[in-house]
């Protein structure tokens, strides 16, 4: 049976003809990318492509197939989008997950106040999780899109990721910390103590695994790593002293006065992430959250607000 999704690969790579942009573009291996379009070569019993070791061509059959194939799927969307607006005035939902302490700003209801003007019963059902359970929850479709930090995705086909905003993360440090002086560089910091959170469900050594990930991201070193059960202790810990830790400049905290960030060179990329073969809503949401994301980036990174 001829996969809808190696058909996805195979136009991609017809119209790119480079199996690098293709993986760079579908979020996947060029080494995946090869097994698709061997997948649909096998099922259609024809060689679609020429590989030399400079270029990629397409055979006289993959020509007429690729012919075949844009037409189909150019239709097929035309169509979706003929009942779509059928259907204006029939309710629907957008099932989302936010990841959990991020500060979303205003993106989220101004891109769905931009969708409504065409389809005015649309609304969004929103929940808060920690990333593992956000992933877990979108891979048994209890909702259709998620918004989650890059460095938190796992490679999935059937997926569509989309870049919404890029902002550098933090090392977050007690006021009361020894090295927390006037002009103060975060790398002063790479060998306290770090701080991290558990996720649910998460056994201590996979948490220390990640923990060692992040550390090698910004070059520490800690002397020690100390799990905490969650989020809201992280800061608790901090404040305290116990040691510092890493987050997003978008993390959703009021500014306590027992706590210092400091920018770091590494950067953090929101993405809007939904299933490949979902509806067309959610294609148009997310490409309107990435349209005002990238209108507010400049100014929030500038800022650190979304008072625009």
């Amino acid at each position: 049976m001829i996969s809808e999704l190696n058909i996805k690969y195979f136009l991609c790579l017809a119209e790119t003809l480079n199996f690098t942009e293709v993986g760079k573009q579908m979020y996947i291996s060029q080494q995946a990318v090869s097994k698709h379009i061997a997948s649909l070569e096998k099922d259609l019993g024809v060689q679609l492509l020429i590989r030399s070791r400079n270029r990629v061509e397409l055979t006289e059959s993959g020509l007429k197939y690729y012919d075949f194939f844009r037409t189909v799927v150019d239709r097929f969307h035309a169509l979706q989008t003929e009942i779509e607006e059928s259907q204006v005035c029939q309710p629907r939902n957008i099932r989302i997950g936010y990841q959990n302490w991020i500060d979303f700003g205003p993106v989220p209801g101004s891109a769905m106040a931009v969708l409504r003007k065409d389809f005015p019963n649309m609304y969004l059902l929103g929940e808060r999780h920690e990333p593992s359970k956000l992933l877990d929850l979108l891979g048994r479709n209890e909702l259709d899109m998620i918004l989650i930090h890059k460095r938190f995705l796992p490679r999935m086909e059937g997926l569509h990721k989309l870049p919404l905003i890029t902002t550098p993360m933090q090392v977050i440090v007690s006021r009361y910390n020894r090295l927390n002086v006037p002009g103060a560089d975060y790398r002063v910091f790479a060998n306290q103590p770090m701080l991290i959170d558990a996720f649910e469900g998460e056994n201590e050594a996979s948490v220390m695994l990640r923990a060692r990930k992040e550390c090698r991201r910004y070059g520490f070193s800690p002397e020690e790593i100390v799990v905490v059960p969650n989020r809201d202790s992280i800061y608790t810990a901090a404040e305290l002293d116990r040691g510092i830790f890493f987050g997003s400049c978008m993390a959703q905290l009021s500014q306590s006065a027992a706590l210092t960030r400091f920018d770091t060179d590494v950067l953090e990329t929101l993405f809007c992430v939904w299933h490949g073969d979902g509806d067309r809503y959610l294609e148009r949401y997310a490409r309107q959250l990435q349209k005002e994301y990238q209108w507010v980036e400049a100014h929030y990174l500038e800022h650190r607000d979304w008072d625009i």
